[in-house]
């Protein structure tokens, strides 16, 4: 269809009808007949059209899709289909439709629930453990603290009181015990054997020091400290002589010779202190 206008008979102009509508008519049709052209109509007719068109190509999109799950079967299969929809309900089937996406829609929100506990619990029982581990770091420090003092107690139960009575320091040096304990109070231990606290010493060289009167065993404190000053390299200014207290001639008599003897069997081997022992 190509619309013309009719145009006046000189030809400068356009002819109207009664109602002032321009006359047009179809050059493709032989009669040519011409009508007046409603311009305002034909401008508002045409996005109602315009729509209409679009609904009925999404209504064709639409049935095309559906037809799309028939595509490639033969006419008894779509038939054996659209037999399996039968007694089907469709609003039910829609209700049912809606449900199953709620019912997904309940469980996401559900496990962002349990995530959430999840996450709530862990954070709790991290809290708890970190208390935890708290107070029980503070137990074993005061449990520490207190085997510290128990052991400084027994340490000095056993240790500086053998320096206090000490029969050797009071009687041969001239030092007290609270200083003898100062030097040679790191050299005493004490073990647990069988059952029982054992004090013993050892050397400045880490040896054990044995008893000369038992082979075998470590010395007792007494004796200990005896040796430990008869090797200690200023022992000269410590020990007492008996020359009046003069300081002259060195140590003599039955006390000196003792020490002397048991400062010779300190450095023999236990084979060799044994045989002196048995003379």
């Amino acid at each position: 269809m190509a619309l013309q206008y009719r145009l006046l008979e000189n030809g400068n102009g356009i002819q109207f009808d009664e109602n002032g509508r321009p006359l047009v008519f179809d050059d493709e049709k032989e009669d040519e007949k011409e009508f007046g052209l409603d311009a305002i109509h034909l401008f508002t007719k045409i996005p109602a059209l315009q729509a209409e068109a679009k609904t009925y190509r999404e209504e064709k999109d639409a049935y095309k899709s559906k037809l799309d799950a028939f595509d490639g079967l033969s006419p008894e299969e779509v038939q054996k289909k659209l037999n399996s929809f039968i007694g089907i309900d469709p609003e039910k089937a829609k209700k049912a439709l809606a449900t199953v996406s709620n019912l997904d829609q309940l469980d996401k929100e559900r496990n962002i629930e349990v995530e959430k506990l999840k996450a709530g619990v862990a954070e709790a029982y991290e809290a708890q453990m970190k208390d935890l581990t708290a107070a029980y770091t503070t137990k074993i420090q005061e449990r520490e603290q207190e085997v510290e003092r128990k052991d400084g107690a027994i340490r000095k139960l056993l240790i500086r009181g053998a320096f206090d009575r000490s029969g050797f320091l009071k009687d041969h040096t001239v030092i007290p015990a609270e200083m003898a304990y100062n030097t040679f109070g790191a050299n005493f231990s004490i073990e647990e054997k069988n059952g029982n606290l054992q004090v013993y010493a050892v050397r400045s060289n880490g040896d054990k020091i044995l008893s000369m009167s038992k082979p075998g065993d470590p010395a007792s404190p007494e004796e200990a400290i005896e040796v430990l000053i008869n090797e200690y390299q200023y022992k000269d200014d410590i020990l007492k002589t008996n020359q009046g207290g003069s300081g002259a001639g060195g140590n003599v008599g039955s006390d000196a010779t003792k020490r002397q003897q048991l400062q010779a069997l300190a450095v023999m081997s236990p084979s060799e202190r044994l045989k002196a022992l048995r003379r």
